[in-house]
């Protein structure tokens, strides 16, 4: 079998075969990516790019996002702005963001078709399998290494898979799927500054994958073996082997803090100091210590050039946790456009073999302050800690405006017989 023959089969076997706990956990993933479409909503970067995609009276709409869409362009602008406040949820070994493309796919075919609430859960099962199994075989962050982020090259995998269980394909059809979405194969990590071109990047994964499932349903082709030739020699390196038994949808994390997911250790083990009596202040400085490829998107900019760029930024993030800030978006918003730059704390990044060789399996940081030290291998959210029903329930509550008993159902999906229901209790922006 080819390597998307195998991917094809994999994701369809992680949906069929996905447990009730497993349903339940894709439920708290839309959740969760639900609060961080609308999150998004409000970002700088989408004042200026959403009038940019066209609205449709007849299209569908996602909670939280002003106005309708053509249902390709809804799945691009819900993959844009739910990775905008870097909130959205990351598989850390394979350093795919699968919600970002996933959750964004399934929520448009689900508001323009209805399904029901187990379906769209297997959907979101197939969808993180596909990313993430995909992503393992080529590396996961050591693509980083080569100038590539692997939710921008194998997200439209992820993508074609859940929408390919929604519409019922068959496994050829769905492997067609895969091949027509591996057709586009890029995502280019920027060597400095990531820019918006890396946000427009999610949402362009969606809408990729989303379309292959539509054209493999219709009947369109394309090789199956474009990852096992061309993809290879584009990559660098032949796809690696099975990466263990699934579904990698459990080992998906939530982020407690809208930044890089690198900062997310640092600021626990921050509040790890700060139950000690030991916090930054002005004048202080702070050495944070990553895994050498975590920060290939981490800077120490004291004044980012937009909010983006701040949410990458330790030196934002630690200021911003002295002054009980951190999990604020308007923080790195705020600090972006220079009304503030908080404390005059100092960050310097450090290397750290032992995090290195805990990476990418622990995403660990230890941090240093006046003489103290702290580290963090597990920080809230992440699949060991993970975050509580009430506290994803009561963010996404505050994310959306909307009340935590309409979005109650998303953590039973499997009781939900048309998610368009659930859909019309939650918060649309007009």
């Amino acid at each position: 079998m080819t390597t998307l023959a195998v991917l094809a089969h994999r994701a369809r076997t992680a949906a069929d075969d996905a447990e009730s706990a497993t349903r339940r956990e894709a439920g708290r993933q839309v959740l969760d990516v639900l609060g961080c479409i609308a999150s998004g909503a409000g970002h700088p970067l989408a004042r200026t790019w959403l009038p940019l995609v066209g609205e449709d009276p007849d299209g569908v709409t996602l909670p939280g996002v002003p106005g309708r869409r053509r249902l390709e362009d809804a799945v691009e602008v819900g993959g844009v702005l739910a990775h905008l406040d870097e909130l959205d949820p990351l598989h850390g070994p394979s350093a795919m963001a699968p919600g970002a493309v996933v959750v964004p796919t399934v929520l448009a075919l689900a508001a323009r078709c209805g399904f029901p609430g187990e379906r769209l859960a297997r959907a979101v099962v197939a969808g993180y399998e596909a990313g993430a199994e995909a992503s393992l075989r080529f590396g996961g962050p050591a693509l980083y290494a080569s100038g590539r982020w692997p939710t921008a090259v194998f997200g439209p995998l992820g993508a074609a898979a859940a929408a390919a269980v929604l519409l019922e394909l068959d496994e050829a059809t769905t492997t067609t799927a895969l091949a027509l979405a591996s057709t586009a194969l890029g995502g280019l990590l920027s060597a400095d500054v990531l820019g918006h071109g890396h946000y427009l990047l999610g949402g362009s994964a969606a809408r990729d994958g989303l379309r292959a499932a539509l054209g493999a349903r219709a009947g369109l082709s394309a090789s199956t073996t474009l990852l096992d030739g061309p993809g290879a020699t584009a990559l660098g390196r032949a796809p690696g082997p099975p990466s263990g038994p699934g579904p990698h949808l459990p080992g998906t994390g939530s982020k407690y803090w809208p930044c890089s997911r690198p900062l997310q250790s640092a600021l626990a083990a921050l509040d790890e100091l700060a139950g000690r009596g030991v916090r930054p202040a002005d004048g202080d400085v702070v050495t944070v210590a990553l895994p050498a490829a975590a920060r290939a998107f981490v800077t120490t900019a004291e004044t980012p050039d937009d909010a983006t760029t701040a949410a990458a930024s330790a030196t934002v993030a630690v200021r911003g946790h002295a002054l009980g800030r951190a999990g604020e978006p308007g923080w790195y918003r705020e600090v972006a456009a220079g009304r503030t730059r908080g404390p005059r704390i100092t960050v310097v990044l450090a290397d750290g073999p032992d995090l290195d060789a805990a990476f990418p399996a622990r995403w660990g940081a230890h941090v240093a302050l006046r003489g103290d030290t702290a580290t963090c291998f597990v920080p809230p959210g992440d699949p060991a800690a993970p975050l509580s029903d009430d506290v994803l329930l009561a963010r996404t509550a505050a994310l959306t405006g909307t009340a935590p008993d309409d979005l109650a159902p998303w953590l039973d999906l499997d009781a939900v017989a048309d998610v368009r229901a659930v859909l019309g209790r939650n918060t649309t922006v007009a």
